[in-house]
């Protein structure tokens, strides 16, 4: 694996540059062709060496004129990379890009971004990639002849599921690789809001601006100061919009610290016609210094305390060790834990022996940053100890003896004379009761029945006759006696009561109570529709 890695890297060496995919020159006649040798200076990522030699460059710009803010089409071959492979590579996921200086008529720096393509690489033979092609934009301000030099390319090649980079910074001779003339009147420039503050990475960057074109797609890239170096890359998710307006709105999130270092940078949008770019600082670590805290400073052999930290490089890895007297690290109870966003961190740490006498925090092995904190081991917790007392007092007032139903409306249905026995039935709507005073003096729930009038007649109230049931709800105190079958009428009847309990300081709680109804019609009732009132009374 590590000969493999080695050799990957070796390839990103002359990774300058490829892309399999055609894009459509801009309208108008190209601007001649221009090729150049310059000396390159090649660095490889993770130290794996470095390489310095000529290299072919010819950059193909279209079209020779150009609106101030147009778009140019640039296309790039690369002669062969001073670098090889040490061994032969199949498949290898490769984005090329090339920065190139403005001078004459604009300044700053612009990149020319390939599309992402793989490549086969044989072992020890320089490496020599197809062709790619990108578009640019140049100043709005631009005006008359721009010339264009090679400054750097930057190879990004996926191994092993990360990205390294490789810059190959022109040392000597980049200069005269092609023109264009800027002439007329370009669109009004868009603008572009940053954050003035410093930002983390891992973390969203509130973007804003005005001018851009309605409805189109910004993408945005961080770039070096100055405009080189432009990197989609470096922001690893975008919800930016574009409004009817053309205002500009959203956040993108940055790549890890890994992938984006502390430093000045500017942050590119481009939403295909227009650019514009805003200074931006990205600071992984928080003003102050790293610190670390223990939930607790002492206890027992097997104690299980919280470590925390702040000020730390955001998505590092974090190691947590015990240390004994002498300074010395006891393996077994190490423990790991990656960094948030934010650049804190919290993991739980066992105290797996009484040699421990502090905790020791670093990140990614990097002596700079090792804090410790002290712990003693200690049967007693503390130590000391002691005993106090606290009186809590409250106050409990009497409630009352109240009732709730769950309907007013009993329906016992149509009876139809001569047919049947005439007896319809129904029930009674539940009633609950709930003695919330605190007494042993007990409660009777009793009912009273008017006869039935309507339809030209009367059907007496004792024509109904009732079961009752009640019981009490869980946590209740005493139980609760149904009344006897019966028929109704203006005499009470019971529907439950509680009686008084001399084994208990009170009863109370809450209690259901119902009935089922039966209703015999005479069948020498008037036809017609018939109501009565039940009445209920606690007390």
């Amino acid at each position: 694996m590590t000969g493999l890695l080695a050799a990957c890297f070796a390839l990103t060496l002359g990774c300058a540059g490829a892309s399999a995919q055609a894009v459509p020159l801009a309208d108008g006649p190209a601007a001649a062709a221009a090729t150049i040798t310059p000396t390159v200076h090649c660095v490889l990522p993770a130290g794996q060496g470095e390489a310095t030699g000529p290299q072919d460059m010819t950059v193909e710009l279209s079209p020779a004129v150009v609106a101030p803010g147009g778009k140019v089409h640039a296309k790039v071959t690369l002669g062969p990379s001073p670098a090889t492979s040490g061994l032969p590579l199949e498949d290898v996921p490769t984005i090329p890009s090339i920065d190139l200086a403005l001078s004459g008529g604009a300044s700053g720096t612009v990149t020319v971004r390939g599309a992402e393509i793989t490549l086969d690489i044989p072992s020890g033979t320089p490496i020599e990639i197809p062709p790619y092609e990108g578009d640019f934009l140049v100043p709005a301000n631009a005006s008359g002849p721009v010339s264009f030099a090679a400054v750097r390319t930057l190879t990004q090649t996926k191994v092993l599921g990360s990205v390294f980079e490789t810059p190959c910074d022109v040392v000597e001779g980049g200069t005269g690789l092609g023109s264009v003339t800027v002439e007329g009147t370009g669109s009004a420039p868009a603008t572009l809001t940053a954050p003035a503050g410093p930002v983390r990475p891992s973390t969203a960057v509130t973007l804003g601006g005005s001018g851009w074109t309605a409805g189109g797609t910004p993408v945005p890239s961080l770039c070096a100061v100055g405009g080189g170096g432009c990197d989609p890359l470096k922001f690893k998710t975008s919800d930016l919009g574009i409004d009817s307006g053309g205002a500009l709105h959203g956040t993108a999130t940055l790549a890890e610290s890994g992938a984006v270092p502390d430093g000045a940078y500017e942050v590119k949008v481009n939403d295909g016609t227009k650019e514009a770019t805003a200074p931006l600082t990205v600071r992984a670590v928080a003003a102050g210094d790293r610190e670390i805290s223990l939930s607790r400073s002492r206890g027992p052999v097997g104690s299980v305390i919280t470590v925390s930290g702040k000020n730390y490089n955001p998505d590092r890895w974090i190691n947590v060790i015990g240390l004994d007297a002498s300074g010395t690290g006891l393996d077994d109870s190490a423990v790991y834990v990656k960094s948030a966003p934010d650049g804190t961190f919290s993991v739980e740490f066992t105290v797996v022996s009484d040699a421990v006498v502090a905790v020791q925090a670093d990140e990614g092995n990097d002596p700079a940053t090792v804090r410790t904190a002290p712990f003693t081991v200690s049967d007693d917790d503390g130590g000391g100890g002691g005993s106090a007392d606290q009186k809590l007092n409250t106050s409990v007032r009497a409630g009352t003896l109240s009732m709730v139903q769950d309907g007013d409306t009993v329906d016992f249905g149509t009876t139809v004379l001569g047919t049947g026995s005439g007896v319809q039935r129904s029930r009674l709507n539940r009633v609950e009761v709930e003695d919330a005073r605190g007494v042993d003096s007990g409660w009777s729930l009793t009912a009273t029945l008017t006869a039935f009038t309507g339809g030209g007649g009367t059907i007496p109230a004792d024509a109904v006759r009732w079961t009752p049931r009640c019981t009490a709800q869980q946590g209740s105190v005493g139980v609760p006696v149904a009344g006897s079958p019966t028929v109704l009428g203006s005499t009470a009847a019971s529907l439950c009561r509680m009686d008084p309990d001399g084994a208990r300081p009170f009863t109370g709680g809450r209690f259901d109570a119902d009935a089922d109804l039966t209703l015999t019609v005479p069948g020498t009732t008037r036809p017609g529709d018939y109501s009565a009132t039940l009445t209920l009374t606690l007390l």
